[in-house]
């Protein structure tokens, strides 16, 4: 089979169609993402309690993860998960929760796995979603993430939001994911990962829900953690302002 001049001209012609409207999309998605984050939301002013562990944010390139203490005082994570944790760990052990594509999540474990199908599937919305759920120690929580500024109530709002994402039977429990990687429990989750709904809205709607700052339309890392660092930045030009 052989293209004719006519042919090959209107096979370019939609090929540069097309690349300019992904072009135009990319665009409008990153100047979305952009606006978001420039009209954040607030929150309410809160303080973390002194007398209780800190809540974290732990920030990938492309991830956000959100760490409460296994032994939080609010709610006691060893029990909820005795059955996919060791048997004991130290008493300043933290958990890591994100949400996300169940396929990323078992699958593309390094650069090369990440396929053309399968980042397609993903932002299409085709596959599960999964929990994952991954216990640290205290220490390298502290060192390698950042501190919310919530307090009891906020904690609390971001618990029962990790804990309704939990894909649940009709006796309340969950199931997980055989996942390849020591150390993960991955848990059938609620909802859709789209392009428009990705790990890190789920992170932003966590923070919204107790009452700190967020971006509505959070598709990337930077758009969960920059609206709390304008935040603080900004209670600390009135703490000085004062003094």
């Amino acid at each position: 089979m052989t293209f004719g001049h006519a042919q090959i001209i209107k096979v370019l012609k939609w090929a540069g169609l097309t690349l300019a409207a992904l072009l135009i999309l990319c665009f409008w998605y990153l100047g979305a993402a952009w606006l978001s984050e420039k009209l954040a939301s607030g929150g309410r002013p809160q303080l973390a309690d002194a007398a209780t562990p800190a809540t974290y944010l732990c920030q990938a390139p492309f991830h956000t993860d959100i760490a409460i203490p296994l032994y939080d005082p609010l709610f006691d994570w060893s029990e909820e998960l005795k059955d996919e944790l060791p048997a004991w760990l130290p008493p300043n052990t933290y958990v890591l929760f994100g949400w996300g594509d169940s396929v990323f999540f078992t699958r593309v474990l390094q650069p090369e796995d990440m396929t053309a199908g399968r980042v397609l599937s993903a932002l299409a919305g085709m596959n599960d979603t999964a929990v994952r759920i991954v216990p640290v120690d205290g220490g390298s929580v502290d060192e390698f993430c950042e501190p919310i500024p919530v307090d009891n109530e906020g904690r609390g709002a971001i618990i029962d939001h990790i804990r309704d994402t939990f894909e649940r039977d009709s006796d309340g429990q969950f199931s997980v994911i055989p996942t390849p990687v020591p150390g993960e429990i991955l848990v059938h989750a609620t909802g859709r990962y789209s392009m428009f709904n990705t790990c890190n809205q789920w992170t932003a709607a966590a923070l919204g829900k107790a009452g700190l700052p967020r971006s509505l339309f959070a598709p990337f890392a930077w758009n969960v953690t920059s609206p709390l660092r304008k935040a603080e930045e900004t209670r600390t030009e009135e703490v000085t302002l004062v003094e």
